[in-house]
């Protein structure tokens, strides 16, 4: 079972992203209407002013302070009534005389009242308009007065433009509450935000904490690195993310070794390939398996396990040959008790000469074949085989030769030596098998001759007999596991032959004809 502790990672990953968010979009805000209020009183400041200058700049409002002490003209209390109503920011508009008489005031039961509020000093502020805070009859409220001259320049009196602090305070609030709600919009998008990262996150980590996905990681590494197989992974693009320090070794010297490895039926059909040799890696025998990797039915990349079998090979090829050479010496010592006997007959005969000519020509005979398969045949598992296949027609009776201009290069094929050996040794059997059950009297001649031809990445192995033949009735069926004319027990090595043949993409023809002969052309390439 395995434990996955999400919760306290996903919570402390939304936490953090929650307490650094709300900091920071609180401080904004803070700042922001900070900045906003800043700016909205001194649009308000300047919106007095110009609205006490534009009234006191009025001809109306200058005739009707020169003209103080007479009572007001309806022109001069509508258009300033128009005015105000034009400016929703406006309280109050007060006009007041040298005499510190309101000659008009919104509030119209204040007209021609003595003014008792503050009295403006515009000397201190250069004869122009100001702006202060007071208190009036309406309440506590921010003022801007302005002065009122006559066409002589003489002073008349002075505009008040008045906002009450509660209007003020209203578009203060207003302005708080739309960076608090503005707020409020990016803390819950945060929150969202922050969700939807955590688990993101958490899926990215698998489910696991990163302390511990750190470790099981660094353990599944040493594994890895630890193993005998080379372990090579790449993504899509063939670009390589991991090796083991045996790939490396498998590897080393080797230049573009994604593009060697030949991946792109594995990462885009998805198809794993086993078992495939590596031939740019040369004089060694190394495997490769080639297995996709896939996400979500998606391929992602390619994982390749790589085997070297060169000294399991070194060691299978000792031991075949080993096997291959008793086997020799075990037919050699029934053939040459035979030609010992022959021998000791002629000098008991008294032909001397005769037994010396006999001796010359078995020795010549003998080291002729055995020389001319050294030198052709470098693979000495192969080699082994073949002469103790020649012990052993010679036991049988049979005629044993080696076709002309048979060869075999190590360096053109990379098949190993154990295959080649089942399938050539298999083929040698099945046709001794064949001129073992010829009738002797039929006075046929018993002859099996074998061809080896190799080239880059190619083999041709040519096997024919002059035995009995194959019928056209079994043909079909003699690559069958078990199937035998040889009675039950048999019928397991030309099966086993033609599953080799199968794995290294060759293929295999026959030509028989009964009580004359058969021939098997065995093709492999790699």
């Amino acid at each position: 079972m395995k434990h996955r502790p999400v919760k306290k990672i996903q919570r402390e990953i939304f936490s953090a992203l929650m307490i650094l968010v709300s900091f920071m979009t609180i401080l904004t805000a803070f700042f922001s209407i900070w900045v906003n209020l800043s700016t909205e009183r001194k649009s308000l400041d300047e919106n007095l002013i110009n609205i006490a200058q534009a009234v006191s700049q009025s001809s109306i409002v200058r005739s009707e302070l020169e003209n103080a002490g007479e009572p007001v003209a309806d022109i001069t209390c509508t258009y300033i009534d128009t005015m105000k109503q034009s400016m929703s920011n406006i309280d109050v508009i007060s006009l007041v005389d040298r005499s510190n008489i309101r000659n008009y005031h919104t509030n119209k039961e204040l007209i021609n009242t003595v003014y008792d509020g503050t009295v403006p000093d515009f000397d201190m502020h250069g004869k122009s308009a100001y702006v202060e805070n007071s208190t009036g009859p309406s309440g506590s409220q921010r003022r801007a007065y302005a002065p009122v001259y006559d066409e002589n320049g003489n002073y008349c009196g002075f505009v008040i433009a008045v906002m009450l602090n509660r209007s003020i305070n209203r578009i203060i609030m207003s302005t708080v509450f739309i960076h608090l709600v503005c707020t409020a919009g990016v803390i819950v998008f945060a929150l969202i935000l922050s969700y939807m990262l955590s688990n993101r996150i958490k899926k990215q980590l698998l489910g696991y904490e990163p302390g511990t996905f750190s470790a099981m990681f660094s353990i599944r590494d040493n594994i890895l690195e630890s193993l005998e197989e080379g372990i090579l992974a790449v993504d899509r693009e063939q670009n390589i993310l991991y090796m083991n320090r045996s790939a490396e070794k498998m590897l080393e010297g080797q230049e573009n070794i994604a593009e060697d490895m030949s991946l792109e039926n594995v990462i885009s059909k998805g198809e794993k390939s086993m078992h495939i040799p590596l031939h740019f890696i040369k004089n060694s025998d190394i495997v490769a398996d080639k297995i996709p990797v896939m996400e979500n039915g998606k391929t992602e990349g390619a994982l390749c396990i790589l085997r070297d079998r060169t000294e399991l090979t070194r060691i299978a090829e000792d031991l075949s040959g080993v096997r291959f050479l008793v086997e020799s010496m075990r037919a050699n010592n029934h053939e040459f008790t035979n030609k010992l006997h022959v021998i000791l007959g002629l000098i008991q005969m008294g032909n001397i000469q005769e037994a010396g000519e006999y001796i010359t020509n078995l020795t010549s005979i003998q080291q002729s074949f055995i020389h001319r398969i050294m030198k052709n045949i470098e693979d000495p598992t192969v080699c082994a085989l073949l002469i103790g296949k020649y012990s052993r027609c010679a036991e049988l009776d049979v005629e044993f030769s080696i076709e002309a201009e048979s060869c075999l290069h190590r360096d053109d094929i990379s098949l190993p030596s154990g295959d080649l050996v089942t399938i050539i040794g298999n083929l040698i059997e099945n046709a001794l098998d064949s001129l073992d059950s010829l009738d002797s009297a039929s006075g046929q001649p018993k002859q099996l001759s074998i061809g080896i031809f190799t080239q880059p990445h190619a083999m041709i192995i040519n096997v024919d007999d002059t035995g009995t033949g194959i019928s056209d009735d079994i043909r079909d069926e003699i690559f069958q596991n078990g199937f035998s004319t040889k009675g039950e027990g048999r019928g397991t090595g030309l099966y086993i032959v033609n599953e080799l043949i199968k794995k290294y993409n060759g293929t295999v023809s026959l030509e028989s004809e009964p009580d004359t002969g058969t021939t098997f052309t065995v093709t492999l390439t790699d």
